[in-house]
């Protein structure tokens, strides 16, 4: 420590300084570099051809290096075949990173079936071995329901609850709700297919989460939301449309064959009735009072103490918090760490997003030959869509890595190539 404190009062050191403090290996009056990687090279050429005798004709040129640049130590252990510019090894080290992403990927995607593991094993993209390993990473799944709740919406997230509910490896579900609300019947099969999920599921709120939208969220054991989100609107509203006196006034008339007395009475050119109207009444108030009791039974109150929060009634997050709507303030970033916390063992989870958008195997894994599957995977990569296009250069990274994924450097630099580097300049 005392000699540090010196060096760092002292400032700048001559390289000759350095090497007596220990900071660099070693000074040459010449360069050794260039005779090195040479005479490396001419290893792996022997290597490669089974040339015998190549191991001991190097060292003894090493040896020889050592004598003519007077070094006191030995250059068997320095096995560098080339040199890079440090804004070189800069872009290779960062096309590495990019390559081992796109590894994890394609070996993930080998293990979700046997024929994607065979086709992408076979062109290289995925170890072979990665067929047979079924994941046992713990994940946690998000599922998005953004937009209003409609049979289409609603369909694409049980479709996706359905799957998740046979993946053993998912411990919890997220729950991002963005929606304003919407069909009462959509809502209801979306809860539904929650409560049998046999999952715990953590809500988080994005914009909206009001109406159809908190309703979906009852079935989560915690609720996060935003601040500024707008939730709660615990109500039901039907519309009966009568354009009968429009249609009198331009002399539109229809004949129609009810089957009760209330058959017709959603069709807009029939008359509003007060029968119809207090049948309306009820099928709403009865739709209400489900509402409420659902919210009573998710969130611990009273029926009492849901309708003085109810009514339709809309609420920020922050407000939601304190009338006892939602549990805690935060985005989606907290509720994923909070269901990793709580409901997985494992440092390492992977978080998965639902809805799937589709990617390059969905869109070849309905083909029924593994021929058909591989003309269409070259055509979507010649298609360069934005999952694949990185595909075709994938190769040519992988080539041109070769050298990066060598462990051993030997790296020259002036001031003006570091600076550069740490500045982030061109």
């Amino acid at each position: 420590s005392v000699m540090r404190k010196s060096m760092f009062d002292y400032g700048s050191l001559s390289a000759a300084n350095g090497a007596d403090l220990g900071l660099i290996d070693a000074m040459f009056p010449v360069d050794p570099l260039l005779s090195l990687l040479h005479a490396n090279k001419e290893v792996a050429a022997g290597e490669k051809e089974n040339e015998e005798g190549i191991t001991d004709l190097t060292k003894a040129k090493k040896a020889k290096l050592e004598e003519i640049f007077g070094l006191n130590k030995s250059f068997d252990k320095f096995v560098a075949t080339e040199q890079v510019s440090l804004v070189k090894y800069h872009e290779m080290m960062k096309k590495k990173a990019k390559l081992e992403e796109r590894r994890k990927y394609f070996t993930k995607l080998a293990e979700s079936s046997t024929a994607a593991s065979l086709i992408l094993s076979t062109i290289g993209l995925a170890p072979r071995e990665a067929k047979l390993l079924p994941s046992k990473v713990e994940k946690v799944a998000v599922v998005t329901v953004d937009g209003s709740i409609g049979s289409s919406l609603s369909y694409e997230i049980i479709e996706s609850l359905r799957k998740i509910r046979t993946d053993d490896d998912v411990k919890c579900l997220v729950l991002r709700v963005n929606s304003p609300g919407g069909s009462v019947t959509s809502s209801e099969a979306i809860l539904e297919e929650l409560k049998i999920l046999e999952k715990p599921i953590i809500c988080s709120m994005s914009n909206y989460a009001a109406s159809g939208g908190y309703y979906i969220s009852t079935s989560c054991e915690k609720m996060f939301a935003n601040p500024t989100t707008i939730t709660g609107s615990i109500g039901v509203f039907g519309i009966k449309l009568d354009a009968s006196k429009w249609a009198k006034d331009y002399g539109i008339r229809t004949d129609y064959y009810p089957h009760g007395s209330h058959a017709a009475s959603l069709n807009p050119l029939v008359p509003l009735t007060p029968r119809t109207k207090g049948n309306i009444t009820r099928l709403i108030a009865g739709h209400y009072d489900y509402f409420k009791n659902i919210v009573a039974n998710g969130r611990s109150m009273s029926v009492d103490e849901v309708e003085q929060v109810a009514q339709g009634r809309v609420w920020t997050g922050e407000q939601a918090k304190e009338v006892g709507l939602v549990d805690r303030l935060g985005g989606l970033d907290r509720a994923v760490s909070y269901a990793k916390s709580t409901h997985t063992k494992s440092e390492s989870v992977d978080v998965e997003y639902w809805p799937r958008k589709k990617g390059f195997w969905d869109f070849i894994s309905g083909k029924e030959s593994i021929a058909g599957i591989i003309s269409e995977a070259v055509a979507l990569v010649k298609n360069s869509s934005d999952e694949t296009d990185s595909i075709v250069h994938l190769f040519n990274e992988m080539s041109e890595l070769k050298f990066a994924e060598r462990p051993h450097f030997m790296l020259t630099m002036d001031e003006k190539t570091a600076l550069d580097l740490i500045l982030g300049r061109d």
